[in-house]
């Protein structure tokens, strides 16, 4: 049964339908657009239901929980299927099973959204039975759910969290929780990832950079340029990325910016 969840001070601040555990908008191939993995094939496993609303989310489809679960068929056409939601952890399987076991392209089950953490008792159910397809768990995370996070984190190999900055989101600041969930993820690769326009304030690139320093300063960290197909948001200079990254490199040790390579392959 579906449940009004007050996302409070920290959540997007109005009350958001949660989802039932096993909601998932859609299952296909893709290439992995974002982040220091871009390049790879990956099973795209999205999520339905998140507890945001991001000025510039690209997947509004998967803020709320849909009715069906679009499953590509055959993988890697463009084609999809209906499955009804929820899908059961032994039904996700063996849909999983039948991309990656065509052959090695895949490297990793990519876990996005919506927000996967707000269905971890769903994940603690699937997650083991998905590992037995022996690729890596790539968990996409909006990062402001440590606690979620740390009850599975021993079933993913790879957490790629966002720092949701307040001039590209709209959303009120979450440095403190932010900062929980890295710390909590340490065990795990990370990857850090904040999504930047041309309005974005230098003292929000100060506080990822004072945030991952404080943390662990190998841990990579990608500025990520706002698509320019997103409405009303002007994407950075070049000499503004420069600078920005400049300006964590005087603490970050890996440092990127690596905009969303999908959309110029046509992808969503």
């Amino acid at each position: 049964m579906k449940r009004a969840a007050d996302a409070g001070a920290i959540l997007y601040p109005v009350k958001i339908i949660k989802p039932d555990p096993g909601s998932i908008s859609e299952i296909f191939s893709g290439i992995q657009g974002e982040g220091t993995r871009v390049g790879e094939r990956h099973l795209f496993i999205r999520f339905g239901g998140c507890p945001f609303r991001c000025n510039y989310c690209d997947t509004p489809s998967s803020l709320v929980a849909p009715d069906t679960c679009l499953v590509e068929d055959p993988p890697a056409s463009g084609k999809f299927r209906k499955h009804p939601n929820p899908v059961a952890p032994d039904k996700l399987v063996e849909i999983a099973g039948h991309f990656v076991g065509l052959g090695g392209l895949y490297r990793a089950i990519s876990l996005t959204g919506g927000e996967p953490l707000w269905q971890t008792d769903y994940l603690r159910a699937a997650l083991p039975l998905l590992r037995t397809l022996g690729k890596t768990i790539y968990l996409e995370t909006a990062g402001a759910h440590p606690a979620e996070l740390k009850s599975i984190l021993d079933l993913v190999d790879v957490v790629a969290m966002d720092i949701k900055l307040p001039s590209t989101t709209g959303l009120k600041p979450m440095w403190a929780v932010h900062q929980e969930f890295l710390k909590t993820a340490l065990s795990r690769q990370v990857i850090v990832k904040a999504v930047v326009i041309r309005k974005t304030p230098t003292h929000e690139i100060e506080m990822v950079r004072k945030i991952v320093g404080e943390v662990d300063r190998t841990i990579p960290v990608v500025i990520q340029p706002v698509t320019p197909a997103w409405k009303a948001k002007s994407p950075p200079t070049p000499s503004q990325l420069l600078a920005w990254q400049a300006l964590l490199a005087e603490r970050l040790e890996n440092v990127k910016v690596i905009p969303q390579c999908h959309r110029m392959m046509g992808g969503a």
